[in-house]
């Protein structure tokens, strides 16, 4: 399947005038998308050609600024774009910002307690978190993991590392409701908060480990971004080289070739790659 003369005639057939095709479809077409995403195994083609129809989504947006399932999907889709294809750090840190403002504003609309979460006291929060029901557990993710993203695009800024509490109370409430829930990478987003701070700061960097191990088992070890993140902020964190070089050259190495992880994979191996030829500026 050749996937960008798809986007090419999606992107036409949207802005010919179909507006009453898109307000019923926009959601099917956001996850039929996604997992076209997951299943293409060639990153330029879906970094060229995913910001097209960001754009589109941005621009339902202006019509329909309190419609909760679009401002998720927009949130989840730039999160992801941002995840992976962030074309460097002041790129990365202005599309994880406007996927955080996207997913607070539709989490808000979806689940009353979940709104306003970073302006409330931590006893608040938790009283907040405690009145939510397992229908609001998609909208509490999404509202999580783009907090994430958003604080790692920001991790030499205090106030970014701040709200690292408040994003992982909604974390540990998903995988307390649904362990398994989007195959396991909750517990890869609360490794990653675990690594972001040095035993010494108060991190706890043995929690993170156990987390990278969760997900690596929910996902059967499909998903090798498990592995780069472990890497990148886990062996990093600890200044540990060998883990660092041995965890990536398995990723390197790996023939895992699971659809629905074709896209991260490949975006893993390269990663790792590059990682790898980093190596001695790293641990110099």
């Amino acid at each position: 399947m050749n996937f960008r003369p798809l986007l090419v005639l999606i992107t036409l057939a949207l802005l010919a005038g179909c507006s009453a095709i898109v307000e019923r479809q926009t959601q099917r077409l956001a996850d039929d998308l996604e997992t076209a995403i997951r299943q293409y195994e060639d990153p330029a083609t879906i970094a060229d050609a995913l910001p097209a129809y960001l754009l589109l989504l941005e621009a339902r947006l202006q019509s329909n600024p309190d419609d909760a399932g679009l401002l998720l999907t927009t949130a989840r889709l730039t999160g992801t774009y941002a995840t992976l294809f962030g074309n460097g750090e002041a790129s990365t840190r202005r599309l994880t910002r406007r996927a955080l403002a996207h997913a607070r504003s539709g989490a808000c609309l979806r689940a009353q307690p979940l709104c306003g979460l970073d302006e409330i006291t931590f006893e608040r929060l938790d009283a907040r978190i405690g009145k939510l029901e397992s229908d609001d557990l998609p909208a509490a993710y999404l509202l999580a993991t783009t907090w994430v993203g958003w604080i790692d695009s920001h991790s030499d800024d205090y106030g970014a590392l701040a709200d690292l509490p408040r994003a992982q109370a909604l974390l540990e409430w998903v995988v307390e409701t649904a362990p398994g829930h989007d195959d396991g990478a909750a517990w890869l987003y609360l490794a990653v908060l675990h690594s972001q701070r040095p035993p010494a700061a108060g991190g706890r960097p043995d929690l993170a480990r156990q987390y990278f191990e969760r997900a690596r088992r929910v996902s059967e070890g499909n998903n090798l971004i498990v592995d780069v993140m472990l890497a990148d902020h886990y062996a990093r964190l600890l200044f540990d080289r060998e883990l660092f070089v041995s965890t990536l050259e398995g990723v390197v190495d790996s023939e895992v070739d699971a659809p629905e992880y074709r896209l991260v994979n490949a975006v893993a191996r390269q990663r790792a790659r590059e990682l790898l030829a980093q190596t001695e500026r790293i641990f110099d």
